[in-house]
């Protein structure tokens, strides 16, 4: 009994501390999925919600893509060109970034971020602008 009680705490950290680490590294995943999901929906010229009633951004859309509710909750997303913004034309860079804050036990709090940068391949009906805006109505990403 003596020997399971001195064994008990550091077996409960162990395992506490494997399943905050597994949500922090699932976080991650999926902030990185839909950064690339996103800026793949971004290079292409489309909006997949921009014909939902009411349409949404692509921003929204994106928050919208999480697998838990915790997640959409407060998760940025932001649409930006690196290299400066309209006219654009197809070889352009299109820069999207997602960031989730994440609340460890005690109050901790870290950003976890995902990025994804790809080249513009088309612009809808041959025009120089995009048919999403390129800031961010959810916050700035740092």
């Amino acid at each position: 009994m003596t020997e399971f009680a001195l064994i008990l705490p550091v077996f409960m950290l162990i395992v506490i501390g494997l399943l905050i680490f597994g949500r922090v590294f699932f976080y991650w995943i999926e902030t990185n999925h839909l950064a690339n999901e996103t800026a793949r929906w971004a290079v292409v010229d489309r909006n997949p919600a921009g014909n939902e009633t009411p349409p949404r951004s692509l921003h929204d859309y994106a928050r919208s893509g999480g697998q838990t509710r915790e997640f959409e909750r407060d998760a940025r997303v932001c649409i930006d060109y690196p290299e400066g913004g309209p006219p654009l034309d197809p070889g352009d860079p299109v820069r999207v970034r997602v960031q989730k804050p994440f609340t460890i036990i005690g109050g901790w709090t870290i950003t976890i971020r995902g990025s994804s940068t790809m080249r513009i391949e088309r612009l809808t009906n041959n025009t120089s602008a995009a048919n999403y805006t390129p800031t961010s109505p959810f916050g700035a990403c740092t």
